[in-house]
């Protein structure tokens, strides 16, 4: 069982740049694969390192920014009978009070299984268990505590920490943390995780997760020195296994060892 990383950046510098690439992350779970939030290039990306998207079961989507599910319709329209995990209000066909439309089309909605989430729904595919957690952005955004057998790994997507919501995470061998707010950092607004939120979440844990992992990276945080703010996190929180994820990095989820992801090696 695997997680690869698609992409790992985020924020509107990265969509434009792509310094870092945008494509979300695919989890390989036994015998249900998905991707989760993909952004522009995502489909692209898997391509290249040889992913078949039509051997696919699902798509998972945090909430309705461009940068995490512009490419979720196009990997439904790719899978024969897909699952779709996604924040309600990406499904809404009746636009509400948020600047964004739903993203997900009434096309690829019929098309799938879909499971409208909120806060504390989880959901059952095959032996997967994905459960929903409120985050706090802009929009309405949910993280996801997924776990399969000994996999259990924590997605903290775009948003603030807030006092509680490690209790949520609260044992995860896995942390991946989406952070764009370097040490010291204040954002505009308090809508993004910044380094010392990540300290008060892992300090507040009762079990410490064995590796801890920072994606959705801006510019701001690739010019505040990546390896300084793992350090930095590692001398807080004394959880020595403190990595920032890279473009097609495959996470091994028995062994927590990482490697390239390439399309002679790949097994999907």
């Amino acid at each position: 069982m695997k997680i690869i990383f698609l992409g790992t950046g985020g924020s509107h510098q990265m969509l434009v740049t792509q310094e870092r690439k945008t494509g979300g992350m695919l989890f390989d779970l036994d015998k249900v694969k998905f991707v989760v939030d993909p952004g522009p290039g995502s489909l692209v990306n898997a391509i290249s390192i040889g992913i078949d998207p039509t051997k696919l079961n699902g798509v998972i989507v945090s909430h309705i920014h461009i940068d995490h599910c512009t490419d979720a319709n196009v990997y439904l329209d790719c899978i024969e009978k897909p699952f779709l995990i996604a924040e309600e209000h990406c499904v809404l066909q009746k636009k509400a009070d948020f600047d964004y439309f739903p993203c997900i089309t009434v096309y690829h909605q019929k098309k799938s299984d879909v499971h409208a989430v909120k806060h504390g729904d989880t959901v059952d595919i095959g032996n997967v268990k994905i459960k929903a957690i409120k985050m706090k952005h802009y929009e309405p955004t949910l993280g996801f505590r997924i776990t399969c057998g000994d996999a259990d790994v924590g997605y903290i997507s775009d948003g603030a920490y807030y006092k509680g919501l490690e209790k949520h995470y609260d044992g995860c061998k896995i942390l991946v943390f989406n952070v764009i707010v370097p040490k010291g950092q204040t954002a505009k607004t308090d809508v993004y995780m910044s380094i010392d939120g990540m300290i008060t979440f892992l300090n507040g844990l009762t079990v410490k997760p064995k590796l801890v992992i920072l994606t959705h990276l801006n510019s701001w945080m690739m010019r505040s020195n990546l390896w300084k703010q793992e350090k930095i996190l590692q001398e807080a929180t004394k959880i020595k296994n403190v990595i920032h994820a890279e473009d097609f990095m495959s996470l091994d989820l028995a062994t927590l060892q990482t490697s390239l992801a390439k399309k002679d090696k790949l097994k999907l």
